[in-house]
């Protein structure tokens, strides 16, 4: 039997759940996988049943300031990701020849020199070469942003330019161009049951789904009512909250599946498996990319250039969210013009299978 091992960043939950929607498709075509991950990938990936076993390792964290990226203290803070991931490259050693994978899956992870010793192949799940593409493609590119894309987004293109075996990179657009032959392209990557609806004549749901991150946007809702339901997505009951008819917190979910399938309006942040998800589901959108953060520009530029929502920032995501509402016929009709997604992740299962079998 086939073996694979993924290694996924846990900083947020996009990683996790799109490496897990491939481990689904690879499951059904037996495939045996496994996975080591941090912080919010141990809490997604606990108990999930297609995975053979579960492994921690050190969380790798960006420099923040005042809940905002920092490139100054992500910089500051390199020798102690050097360490961590020395650390975590020596626990991957252990992992790795005890278990003796057919390849590995790097998700926004950087530990290499474990699998380049063993020989074991490398693959990664990582769309960079569409940020470093769309940075001209949007030009210009804000001020605001161009600190981040040149200290993490096009150092993260470098590196899957050079170190993996194979990337798969998923695209909103499943004909945006491979900038890159090491890079193949697929659509977007979502688990089976984000599957997409009919609409209803009378909208009526609003659910909001910021990252669950350390640089998740803050939810702040200042009316006493508004003309739909509210579903708020990873964030707790704030202190002092008087229920409100019509607005309600869910904390953080492993399966949000459910609620969004009753959402007639989605709220973001730019991270691109969340994005993915609401877009495979047909779902019209705003997009509020974090602050400082290049890739969730990328991101919110491209759904406002496909037609299927708009682009609003933290402080005016009230307005944003009343002008969406009443824009959602025009948005729904975006996506009738685009027609079907194709399975992005039944596409990226196939063409690792198809790598091993070709390199074997």
């Amino acid at each position: 039997m086939t073996k694979i091992r993924f290694i996924v960043n846990g900083l947020g939950l996009g990683n996790s759940t799109r490496c897990h929607a491939i481990i689904q498709r690879l499951n059904s075509m037996d495939v045996e996988t496994s996975v080591a991950t941090s912080g919010n990938g141990l809490w997604y990936f606990k108990n999930k049943s297609e995975i053979t076993r579960l492994d921690e390792l050190k969380a790798i964290h960006y420099g923040a300031k005042e809940g905002q990226i920092s490139i100054i203290k992500t910089f500051a803070a390199v020798p102690t990701i050097l360490g961590v991931l020395r650390d975590n490259m020596r626990l991957m050693m252990e992992l790795l020849q005890v278990e003796k994978p057919d390849a590995v899956v790097i998700d926004s992870d950087y530990s290499f020199l474990p699998m380049r010793r063993l020989g074991i192949p490398i693959i990664a799940l990582n769309n960079s070469d569409i940020v470093v593409q769309s940075k001209r493609r949007f030009a210009p590119m804000p001020d605001t942003v161009r600190g981040q894309y040149y200290a993490v987004e096009r150092f993260d293109f470098l590196f899957h330019r050079v170190i993996p075996d194979l990337v798969i990179s998923p695209s909103l657009e499943s004909n945006f161009p491979s900038y890159h032959k090491k890079f193949k392209r697929v659509a977007s990557v979502v688990r089976e049951q984000y599957r997409p609806t009919d609409w209803r004549t009378h909208p009526k749901k609003v659910v909001i789904m910021l990252s669950g991150s350390m640089f998740g946007s803050p939810v702040v809702l200042k009316q006493d009512s508004y003309p739909f339901h509210i579903d708020i997505i990873g964030r707790d009951t704030p202190d002092g909250w008087h229920d409100c008819d019509g607005i309600k917190f869910h904390s953080r979910i492993r399966d949000n599946a459910a609620l969004l399938t009753e959402a007639d309006l989605t709220i973001v942040n730019g991270g691109f498996s969340a994005i993915s998800e609401v877009f495979h589901m047909r779902k019209p959108i705003i997009v509020i990319p974090v602050p400082k953060h290049a890739e969730q520009w990328v991101n919110a530029k491209t759904i406002e250039r496909i037609g299927v929502g708009m682009v609003s920032q933290e402080s005016n995501l009230e307005p944003a969210m009343l002008a969406a509402f009443g824009r959602i016929d025009e948005l729904r009709n975006a996506y009738q013009q685009l027609g079907r997604n194709p399975d992005g992740a039944k596409q990226a299962a196939e063409k690792i299978l198809k790598f091993l079998r070709n390199n074997r």
